[in-house]
């Protein structure tokens, strides 16, 4: 199985990167530059953080519309990741109310695939001042927090999934364990 990381600035891409390969999972770091046919040949997409806005910077993200779009493979978004899909998959995305920076405690409604085995609530790392406030036709919300509704949203079929916060972070209880259960997914 491969993966590839799509890599748009963010400051943990290295820790997504470390967490993959920690778990055996051979994976490529990619600019969203590359031609359609290159990304072909991922078994699945992690779409990492970064410090641009979907609403107004979509162009600095390349190519990314198009794989979220035409690749038939799952897919995980991380902070700007998940902005991304859903906003590419016809979710809004705007500038949230309240951003949220640091340890956030967010409510888990499904454990769903990304989390099986988890607790109802969970503490993890926040960095975004934009959010999902609607997700995509055919998605369903599947953790919140005080200040974002949608921290977690998986699609109809179990292969695309977002999360606003970072996983990759040590401070996020059970972090690795989402990687797990990502991997998983791709497996299937």
């Amino acid at each position: 199985m491969k993966v590839g990381l799509i890599y748009y600035g963010g400051q943990y891409n290295h820790l997504i990167l470390k967490n993959l390969k920690y778990l055996g999972v051979d994976t490529e770091v990619v600019i969203p530059d590359k031609p359609l046919e290159y990304m072909k040949k991922f078994d699945c997409l992690v779409f990492s953080g970064g410090p641009y806005s979907v609403a107004s910077e979509i162009q600095k993200m390349g190519n990314s519309p198009i794989y979220i779009k035409e690749l038939k493979v799952p897919m995980l978004g991380i902070c700007l990741g998940h902005q991304l899909i859903a906003y590419v998959l016809g979710g809004i995305v705007k500038r949230a109310i309240n951003p949220e920076y640091g340890l956030t405690k967010i409510n888990i409604f499904e454990e769903d695939t990304i989390f099986r085995g988890f607790p109802s609530q969970i503490n993890v790392w926040e960095s975004h001042s934009d959010e999902v406030v609607e997700p995509p036709n055919g998605f369903k919300i599947l953790a919140s927090s005080e200040n974002a509704r949608v921290q977690a949203m998986v699609n109809s079929d179990n292969s695309i999934f977002g999360v606003q916060f970072h996983p990759e972070v040590k401070h996020t209880e059970r972090g690795i364990d989402v990687f797990k259960n990502f991997i998983t997914a791709c497996k299937k």
